[in-house]
């Protein structure tokens, strides 16, 4: 077999051998080439996506059915505390302020109970050109003039034996004719002494006794205000437009320096005096009833300061002050206005002032 011959003359050998390899070769690179033309097309394709379960490929010819899921985060903290929200108060109306009582002179003449029971009571008060009648309820004794419902007047047995002047009250206040007053005697009582109710006593210990022998209770005695604040209340249901309080204080004459300085008789006796004619006062303003307390005339002037009742405690808490005849000559308007009392000329009752001038008693 011949060859090609060379530069040299001689010729070269190419056997069958070599020619498969050179196919075989050239079949690889084609194959190669083609995989990477494949390659290039699919990555220019198609979508890849790395995720920690592995790779995940988009194909642009698929649609997707659903959205993915969102990437789970931490939770949102919600606060779940109410919203604050804050009003402006609404501003609240100015109160009106209660006008004061009106007070219209009296002209008071005294009778007893038993002109009461008798039905001359309203004949005497016009025989002397009164417009109001005062009548005792309570003595100086301690006796009542009714039977009263609370339980210590019948322990200590100071009821009445009947009922007729209550009844005979009841009669005049439906007739609405006279202004009623009940005089009361406060802490003057014998009864209340003697049964260790509040009883004043000397520095040696004893039950202490007025120039008329009796023995006096205290205002500062619970049992005792108890006592008088449930009489009083009787009295105003029973149809008594007025409550005169009487002795509404310390004893302010007699031998009163030998008294003990005590519980019941403190060093300032305007306290315990002052706090029971506040409840009084405020007792029985609910029922429509006024209150009205006698005084001496050096109480008012201040001279006497023994009783603990003063123009100032007066001037808070009295409807009307009954007073003694100006024997000294003392301003009493003055006095009461000075301690905060107004319209005097109705509220001041004087003792056997002259008819028409202001309000008076006998």
């Amino acid at each position: 077999m011949g060859g090609r011959r060379n530069s040299y003359g001689y010729s070269q050998y190419h056997g069958r051998g070599a020619n498969r390899s050179r196919t075989v070769l050239l079949f690889i690179i084609a194959l190669l080439a083609i995989l990477l033309a494949a390659g290039v097309a699919f990555y220019a394709l198609v979508d890849l996506e790395y995720t920690e379960n592995g790779v995940l490929v988009h194909w642009p010819w698929a649609q997707e059915s659903a959205s993915l899921p969102p990437i789970s985060s931490d939770p949102i903290a919600l606060d779940t505390d109410p919203p604050v929200v804050t009003l402006e108060p609404t501003p609240s109306p100015e109160p009106t302020p209660t006008p004061p009582p009106a007070y219209e002179p009296i002209g008071a003449v005294t009778v007893t109970a038993a002109q009461l029971k008798s039905g001359s009571a309203a004949q005497a008060v016009a025989d002397a050109g009164g417009t109001a009648l005062v009548v005792e309820m309570k003595d100086m004794n301690g006796k009542l003039a009714w039977q009263s419902q609370v339980p210590l007047a019948a322990n200590l047995g100071t009821n009445a034996a009947d009922n007729a002047a209550a009844q005979a009250v009841r009669t005049l206040a439906e007739a609405g004719n006279l202004y009623l007053v009940a005089r009361v005697q406060c802490f003057r009582d014998p009864v209340l002494a003697r049964n260790w109710v509040g009883s004043l006593m000397t520095r040696g210990g004893n039950v202490w006794h007025d120039y008329q022998g009796m023995g006096w209770s205290s205002p500062a005695s619970q049992q005792a205000v108890d006592y008088l604040s449930a009489l009083c209340l009787e009295l105003a249901n029973m149809g008594f437009d007025e409550i005169l309080l009487d002795s509404a204080g310390y004893p302010d004459t007699g031998e009163v320096k030998v008294l003990a300085v005590s519980d019941n008789r403190p060093q300032d006796l305007t306290v315990p005096v002052s706090a029971f004619l506040q409840r009084l006062s405020q007792e029985l303003e609910e029922k429509g009833t006024a209150l009205s307390v006698q005084t001496s005339e050096d109480a008012l002037r201040g001279e006497n300061t023994l009783s603990g009742v003063t123009a100032a405690n007066l001037g808070l808490y009295a409807d009307r002050v009954w007073a003694p005849a100006p024997v000294k000559g003392a301003d009493y308007a003055a006095l009461l206005a000075a301690g905060g009392m107004d319209n005097t000329a109705a509220r001041l009752v004087v003792k056997n002032a002259l008819t028409g001038a202001g309000s008076w008693y006998k």
